[in-house]
């Protein structure tokens, strides 16, 4: 799977996008807005006319007819003339892609390029031994039959010329039919070896990653820090990628495509190859993410923990971007005015979504003030339960219930928030109702006895405990106790709360006091008897 995926990558996709790029160049149309462009008349004895009839005719696999465009030299047979067109095509097409539009279309050709006025310079071959051979038309004919052919100095250099093809081989031992050109001007057979290129590819990338991965941990290991290490094994992906597309890059040339096609693949592959680095550094963002909270700085600075998650998702949609307008950018085309339309356009992007930039900037805001982590027990808006996610656009809360509650992030920066994690010790308050009647001496000598259990109860904060005969109550004399407990610990709290009620009975009932319970008694005056209340 992993090897169907970088093949696409690496050469179908490429070959597809770049379907626009693989035919003659064109003329520029007009705006529609400027002044029309005068249409060009090309004389039928002209240049342009002489190379667009061989282009074609070869195109269509007539080398008996392109070859009558050859002006063969006395010493060369006329029966190899279908054979040389083919070659010159072949050279043409892999070293020199003409763009007809900038080739002479009258009869005379260019008359002040200092060339002779029967000669026409097309364009340079430069050969694998930094030799340049000069590609020339030269008229021929009389009256009306005159005409642009090939010279006969390019004509005698056209074997020298197909011989320094790298696929030059495999060209005479394939079948004709195969030479034939098939979708965007590449040839039947340069189709097969991009198909057998493509998984061969894939292997050796697949096959160079485990080796090179062995050598980068050898480096590492001389390093204290975990993170190269972590971020080798998770590179694994890139590694593959990145020699697929050196592997293709040195298959490739064994293949003499044509021009426009070899250019657009090259720059695919570079761009692949930037896609590969950008995903190493998503990669170590995720190993940063992993490895911060457990490295002695994570410890040091707990209350940034909360930060790492959100942070690492806004980096990567900050290398995402950066990564887009960078490949865009090898393509050749303009980022500085892409990122001007973009700013106009933001602007009436920005107005229809208000509320996701308003829930971004939430989230923004509530990783820089931090009310709560990733962790934390809080009450939003009368909902108690844990944060389990900070999103971009949302904050999940497990509640009471094991139910997910989202909240916008934009609508929770403004919601009173109650975080309980945040908290140092938990409050222990409770008001204890005696009987009426219990005498004063009792009464302080209970309250002088709960002071003394909860002061000295390891887990209670010294500072401030209370315990005061407050109230005389409806139905009972009330004493509050108040202290804290230090501990966050809501579990441990409530072991301690049980104790201290308990101890707090049995100091009452030490004393002979007893706990009042609701009572109202009716008295009714009047009448010889008490009526039944």
């Amino acid at each position: 799977m992993r090897l169907s995926r970088l093949a696409l990558v690496t050469f179908v996709a490429p070959l597809a996008l770049g379907a626009q790029l693989l035919g003659r160049p064109a003329a520029p149309a007009a705006a529609p807005d400027t002044e029309p462009v005068a249409q060009v008349v090309v004389d039928s004895a002209s240049p342009r006319a002489a190379l667009t009839r061989f282009f074609d005719r070869a195109r269509r696999g007539d080398f008996a007819g392109a070859g009558q465009l050859l002006d063969l030299p006395a010493a060369i047979d006329t029966s190899r003339a279908d054979d040389l067109a083919r070659r010159l095509a072949a050279v043409l097409d892999s070293r020199l892609w003409v763009d007809l539009e900038r080739v002479s279309p009258v009869a005379e050709g260019e008359t002040d390029d200092g060339l002779p006025s029967d000669r026409e310079l097309i364009g340079t071959v430069k050969l694998s031994d930094g030799r340049e051979v000069a590609i020339r038309l030269a008229r021929s004919g009389r009256g009306g039959e005159r005409g642009w052919k090939f010279s006969q100095i390019v004509v005698a250099e056209i074997d020298l010329l197909y011989a320094d093809l790298p696929d030059n081989w495999i060209r005479e031992h394939i079948p004709v039919v195969l030479l034939n050109p098939g979708p965007f001007d590449i040839l039947y057979w340069q189709w097969l070896a991009l198909l057998v290129l493509i998984p061969t590819s894939a292997l050796i990338g697949w096959l160079l990653e485990k080796p090179t991965r062995r050598v980068l941990h050898r480096i590492s290991s001389k390093t204290e820090t975990e993170f190269d290490d972590k971020l080798i094994a998770a590179a694994r992906g890139p590694i593959v990628l990145l020699w697929g597309v050196a592997a293709s890059r040195v298959l490739l040339r064994w293949i003499a495509l044509a021009t426009p096609v070899q250019t657009f693949i090259v720059e695919v592959q570079a761009a692949i190859a930037t896609v590969a680095a950008f995903w190493i550094v998503l990669r170590a963002i995720g190993v940063l993410q992993e490895t911060i909270p457990m490295s002695e700085w994570g410890a040091r600075h707990p209350a940034l923990r909360s930060l790492i998650p959100l942070g690492g998702r806004i980096a990567r949609l900050l290398i995402f971007l950066i990564a887009v307008l960078t490949v865009i950018s090898q393509f050749g085309y303009p980022v500085a005015t892409i990122l001007a339309g973009l700013g106009i356009g933001g602007i009436a992007v920005a107005l229809g979504a208000q509320k996701s930039l308003e829930h971004f900037f939430g989230s923004v805001s509530i990783g820089v003030d931090q009310p709560f982590r990733v962790g934390d027990w809080v009450m939003v808006g009368g909902t108690e339960g844990e944060i389990e996610a900070i999103g971009l656009r949302s904050t999940r809360i497990r509640t009471m219930d094991r139910t997910i509650l989202s909240i916008p992030n934009g609508q929770l920066a403004e919601t009173r928030t109650e975080n309980f994690a945040a908290r140092d010790r938990i409050r222990l308050r409770t008001v204890i109702g005696l009987e009426y009647g219990t005498s004063a001496a009792t009464m302080r000598a209970v309250r002088d006895d709960i002071e003394a259990l909860l002061r000295a109860h390891p887990l209670t904060w010294p500072d401030r405990v209370v315990v005061r005969f407050y109230e005389f109550g409806a139905y009972a004399l009330n004493v509050e106790v108040f202290c804290w407990i230090v501990t966050t610990n809501v579990d441990e709290f409530r072991a301690v709360r049980e104790e201290l009620f308990l101890q707090m009975i049995e100091a009452v009932e030490r004393r002979g006091a007893a706990f009042a319970f609701p009572t109202q008694t009716l008295h009714i005056a009047g009448g010889s008897e008490a009526k039944p209340t």
